[in-house]
């Protein structure tokens, strides 16, 4: 019952619909951009409206304006989703640097393994103050018996 405002009114749906579709996809500025759409089904439209948005947010940057507030922080959301994309996307846009789909999917896979070592980086340093709390409750536990502590 708490969740009912979740739920989107099949208007409210056709809204956000249609205003997806007013993407042009003519309007793509990136061989990247171009490429990852050829790879991408309908289905995933959203992924290129995202791609085609960082693709204004740089073009914003290059031209040093201010995308406000909100848009500062879609830039921000979306660059963190997106980081091999933006980046293959800048280096496009402000070097002329085009990046093949191999060297594209290279960038792909090296970002998801430095994230997933990451994670197995932080999941160790969780392990490791696990055991070291663990170690410092029996030192302290041993001491409390050894000035007649009670269990």
């Amino acid at each position: 019952m708490a969740k009912d405002f979740e739920k989107e009114h099949p208007v409210v749906k056709g809204l956000k619909r249609m205003s997806q579709l007013e993407s042009d996809y003519s309007d793509i500025k990136t061989q990247l951009v171009r490429g990852r759409l050829k790879e991408t089904k309908w289905e995933d439209l959203r992924y290129m409206d995202a791609l085609m948005s960082l693709e204004r947010h740089v073009e914003l940057s290059i031209r040093r304006q201010s995308p406000g507030f909100g848009g500062a922080l879609a830039y921000f959301h979306l660059r963190k989703r997106y980081p091999v994309e933006h980046e293959c996307i800048d280096r496009e846009m402000t070097q002329g640097i085009r990046t093949s789909f191999d060297e594209f999917m290279n960038m792909e896979t090296e970002h998801d393994r430095a994230e997933a070592q990451l994670e197995i980086e932080s999941v160790e340093r969780g392990m490791r103050k696990r055991e070291e709390s663990i170690r410092k409750e029996q030192e302290l536990r041993q001491q409390w018996h050894e000035l007649g502590g009670k269990s």
